[in-house]
């Protein structure tokens, strides 16, 4: 077997539910990663091969086969949609035997597990057909670009070490901070972090742990902001301690009117990652914050397209035109999109607590606003108040909100739930 030339498909079987929806995964590897695979060319010449292990034909124990292309393969891609318990035992496997090499796609509705959400997780979509050959396209030039990159890709890869530099005693920390994170327990997964961080200060992936903690447990961002500034010193390449690091800056401009405005962080973050549709979104706020409307919705309608139709860009970039035309008109194209962002948030608010709360609930209920259901848009209100995270976080949908109203644009309650939300 050349392993130089094959890339190792992790993915489902058969047909397996991703929300509410079945989805046959067997269609998607003959339709959309297998010749995205195929297309993809290798820097010495020549393409990728895909490999599947319910695909080959020898007589060999499929365990072993399975084995040997996650340790071999000169790629992997891991299909994380639907969560699916094999899908991650095979990336982690992949995660621990490669520092490289490996990329992530899921669904645009597949949340992102906390252990790898660090990593890229590229969304793609099938249906239409129109979504089907821009995914492989997508699939095609992440591949390629990893091959001529070989940038480090495994969390696996970056914790061990931090093992290796202290005998394992930054391991075992990060392992009790992670099981603390599982048991809702923030407090004592900060205090491990910090520890590990202790034991080992160049650590950039530590760096932003612990400063994800900080920014999104009670909203304590000096403390954040001081790892994520710490992280891009220690890896100026990485794409994530950036935007993290905007994200935050940021949030203690509003606050204070002191300092950089994160602005030049998230240009960063974008041009190392241009499909970051987070770090585009990002940016798209921080515009809006400093009242750069038309910079702003660019940023927005940026995110939206390479995020397949996030529902969070989506509906800051339709509130941004609306804003300037004075009026909320939809396309049949754009309802469309709103109904394809609605099917995605309804499996994602369907747990309790919502997944990635209370920004799912929000834009469930903004969504439900444009779509003309008031009634709905006033109880999803009501229950992202209930599952609130931070103090800050109702005023900044308030303020979005606001944005319409400001613009002469009276739709059903609208007034009534932005009251809400700022008392």
């Amino acid at each position: 077997m050349d392993y130089t030339k094959s890339c190792f498909v992790i993915m489902p079987f058969n047909k397996k539910k991703v929300g509410e929806k079945e989805i046959d995964f067997d269609w998607i590897y003959e339709n959309v990663f297998v010749p995205a695979v195929s297309a993809a060319k290798l820097p010495e010449g020549g393409t990728l091969t895909p490999k599947r292990t319910d695909k080959e034909f020898g007589s060999s124990d499929i365990s072993q086969d399975m084995f040997e292309y996650l340790e071999y393969s000169r790629m992997a891609i891991a299909d994380i949609s639907g969560l699916n318990a094999n899908v991650l035992y095979e990336l982690g496997v992949r995660h621990r035997a490669l520092a490289s090499g490996t990329a992530i796609f899921r669904m645009p509705d597949a949340p992102i597990p906390f252990d790898i959400n660090q990593i890229k997780a590229f969304p793609y979509e099938y249906d239409p057909t129109d979504k089907l050959q821009e995914s492989i396209q997508l699939i095609t030039r992440t591949l390629e670009e990893s091959l001529q990159q070989n940038r480090l890709d495994s969390p696996v890869q970056k914790a061990l070490r931090a093992q290796n530099r202290d005998d394992g005693r930054v391991n075992s920390l990060m392992q009790q901070a992670e099981e603390a994170i599982r048991k809702q327990d923030p407090a004592t997964a900060v205090q491990k972090y910090e520890e590990a961080i202790a034991n080992d200060g160049q650590n950039a992936l530590l760096r932003v742990r612990a400063g994800l903690l900080y920014k999104d447990v009670g909203g304590r961002f000096p403390e954040a902001l001081e790892h994520f500034i710490k992280a891009t010193a220690i890896d100026p390449q990485y794409a994530e301690a950036w935007r993290e690091r905007g994200i935050v800056e940021n949030k203690i401009y509003a606050k204070t009117k002191t300092g950089p405005t994160g602005q030049e962080s998230l240009e960063r973050a974008v041009e190392l990652n241009p499909k970051d549709f987070d770090a585009l979104a990002s940016l798209g706020g921080v515009l809006k914050r400093a009242e750069n409307w038309e910079a702003s919705a660019d940023a927005y309608q940026r995110s939206t397209e390479v995020s397949l139709g996030h529902s969070y860009p989506l509906l800051n970039w339709l509130t941004l035109r609306a804003r300037q035309t004075g009026k909320l008109e939809l396309s049949p194209k754009e309802k469309l999109m709103l109904k394809k962002a609605l099917r995605s948030l309804t499996a994602q608010v369907a747990s309790d607590p919502a997944y990635n709360t209370p920004w799912t609930i929000f834009d469930y209920a903004q969504t439900q606003l444009f779509l003309g259901d008031s009634d709905e848009f006033m109880k999803y209100v009501e229950r992202g108040l209930l599952e609130q995270t931070a103090d800050w976080q109702p005023g900044t949908f308030a303020g979005t909100l606001q944005l319409l109203v400001d613009a002469g644009i009276d739709l059903p309650r609208l007034q009534e739930g932005i009251d809400l939300l700022r008392s």
